[in-house]
């Protein structure tokens, strides 16, 4: 089986078109943990409205995005976990898709699948992505050769027991998953699109307040290894300029190592 976990804060516009990309696959065996995280608007009276047993509300008081995932997976009962956020959607064939992936390529816990950013009424590839095993994801990312995105990833249940989200993190709490995950499993990459990414209502890049709820304010490459530390150091390049002040306060030697920015644009410039 499996659980479609999907975080719920606020999102009554479009909770229902989630929840019914899921509803309609053309694959029977799962089951969707919604779990409400103190909402005030009316997300859950419109989860309610839909009459399907496959879906169970979990209530908990405002804990963020983290601590919802980590109480869906709490709960949930399949053997393999997508964490959907709720104002995204599935793909048709998503799910009989991942599965497939599961039975043809058993070496791995960890499935990256193609997606689809739309905006404003305009579609893109989100990624271009090549089928086939990765050994060393943190490689692959760095060389741009591999991007996940939440909902467009089935892990076993075993892997994210062993990597629950951070409940401190309220942004890029998922990269903190995926680099633990890295360290646990190589992934199998496919080309096949399985989600569409609604970049209208996602408030997730906004950087926030305290730099200690994102993943951004604990980048610490100190004991991890070289594509580890490169692909930590691709963050900071990313998004120090969402946290000027705060980044150069934590981070003050990241600024200076010429070496690492050296070699991380002559790798990037092979591979873009």
């Amino acid at each position: 089986m499996i659980s479609v976990i999907i975080p719920l804060y606020n999102k009554e516009t479009i909770i229902e078109r989630s929840l019914q990309s899921v509803l309609s696959q053309d694959y029977d065996d799962f089951e969707i943990v919604v779990v409400n995280d103190g909402s005030t608007d009316r997300s859950t009276d419109v989860v309610r409205t839909i009459n399907d047993t496959r879906i169970r509300i979990i209530e908990q008081e405002n804990g963020g995005p983290s601590k919802a995932r980590n109480t869906g997976v709490k709960y949930a009962k399949g053997d393999w976990i997508i964490f959907l956020d709720a104002d995204d959607e599935l793909l048709p064939g998503a799910l009989k898709h991942f599965m497939n992936l599961s039975k043809s390529h058993t070496k791995v816990r960890f499935y990256s699948c193609m997606f689809y950013n739309s905006y404003k009424g305009k579609v893109e590839n989100g990624f271009r992505a090549k089928d086939g095993y990765i050994q060393n994801p943190f490689k692959a990312y760095v060389q741009n050769k591999l991007l996940t995105r939440t909902g467009a990833g089935m892990y076993s249940r075993e892997l994210v027991l062993s990597c629950p989200f951070d409940e401190q993190l309220r942004r890029y709490e998922d990269f903190d998953v995926w680099f633990r995950m890295y360290e646990k499993s190589a992934v199998y990459l496919s080309s096949v699109p399985v989600l569409k990414t609604n970049m209208d209502y996602t408030e997730a890049s906004k950087a926030r307040k305290d730099i200690t709820e994102d993943f951004i304010g604990h980048l610490y490459l100190t004991g991890k290894g070289f594509w580890h530390r490169l692909s930590l150091y691709r963050l900071f390049l990313e998004e120090r300029q969402r946290y000027p002040l705060e980044t150069r306060e934590l981070y003050p030697s990241l600024f200076y190592r010429f070496d690492l920015l050296l070699i991380y644009k002559i790798i990037r410039f092979f591979h873009d």
